[in-house]
């Protein structure tokens, strides 16, 4: 007997369904991660891979150090100068293993620049995506995340969402599982994520680097419109570099004074925060000595209230 209408288009639909495979759009990532995240701290550059141009591993215990801290997730990029092959990647590869290992997500930058007078050439572009099919392959989708580029550094989005759409379809197929990072054409500004349109990509979340500073009425109608981007839309995002104004970079008190007017306002909005950073010698530098423990005055701004 021929089944009823709305009886065949389900049995058509399952059908269609088992006929394409599993579904990698279900499956858990970063993405979904991210509404949990509140705090975060960039380690800058070199840091978690190396010391006095010597290899390095800060280990399970250093990321657990900085769990403790009060960080939920951390933020790494390759450098511009780790060379074409896979010697540099894999040691970040082991980073992400040890900060896994201590309960730690990652963002991972695969490339520190593109500048639009310096475009990247063929072998620079085969170098991103063997870093994506690289970490895409060995590293969990559900806790990990990859970003195509650290800082894009164009005059207007016309000039940079092309290349951000390379960017991400040339990750996407080396990494098909993974959330993928992107933001802005000014060094992924608040000002320019309001001015982009989300890729076609659905599996995207955009971040934006803020050093601004300032009162809680400016902080608050900046990241405002952030939210209200996010909301517009449904794409996740996350304050992927966060300081304090510019001439507070070495002034701690300052810095801590931005922070504590800032921290509150993100959390308030649901926006998660990656504070710059770990270390980076004199200036925004959160640590205290060489462990991850915060110095004293961010300490006391980072601390939530209640």
């Amino acid at each position: 007997m021929t089944p009823p209408t709305a009886t065949r288009r389900a049995l058509l639909a399952t059908g269609a369904v088992l006929a394409a495979g599993p579904s990698t759009a279900q499956a858990p990532t970063f993405r979904d991660l991210l509404p949990t995240l509140r705090l975060g701290a960039n380690l800058e550059r070199w840091f978690p891979v190396a010391a006095a141009q010597r290899p390095r591993r800060l280990g399970p215990g250093w990321w657990q150090d900085l769990r403790a801290a009060g960080f939920d997730h951390a933020r790494l990029f390759i450098p511009r100068d780790a060379g074409a092959g896979e010697d540099v990647p894999r040691l970040f590869l082991q980073a992400i293993e040890d900060a896994a290992t201590a309960g730690l997500p990652i963002m991972l930058g695969l490339a520190d620049l593109y500048e639009p007078w310096s475009p990247w050439d063929d072998a620079a572009w085969r170098v991103m995506q063997a870093r994506a099919r690289l970490f895409g392959t060995a590293t969990d989708p559900a806790r990990v995340a990859l970003a195509p580029l650290n800082e894009p550094a164009f005059d207007n989005p016309g000039a940079w969402t092309p290349v951000r759409d390379r960017l991400l379809a040339t990750a996407r197929a080396a990494a098909p599982r993974h959330a993928l990072a992107w933001g802005g054409h000014e060094w992924c500004s608040w000002r320019s994520l309001l001015r982009q349109v989300p890729p076609a990509d659905p599996l995207t979340i955009a971040e934006v680097h803020d050093y601004e500073g300032g009162a809680t009425p400016w902080v608050a109608e900046r990241f405002g419109a952030v939210a209200a981007w996010r909301d517009r839309h449904a794409v996740p995002v996350i304050v992927a570099e966060l300081g304090g104004a510019l001439p507070h970079a070495e002034d701690e008190a300052a810095w801590a004074r931005d922070l504590s007017v800032a921290l509150p306002v993100l959390r308030r909005l649901g926006l998660p925060a990656t504070l710059w950073a770990v270390t980076h010698g004199g200036h925004w530098r959160i640590q205290q000595g060489e462990t991850p423990r915060p110095r004293p005055l961010l300490a006391e701004a980072l601390r939530p209230r209640r």
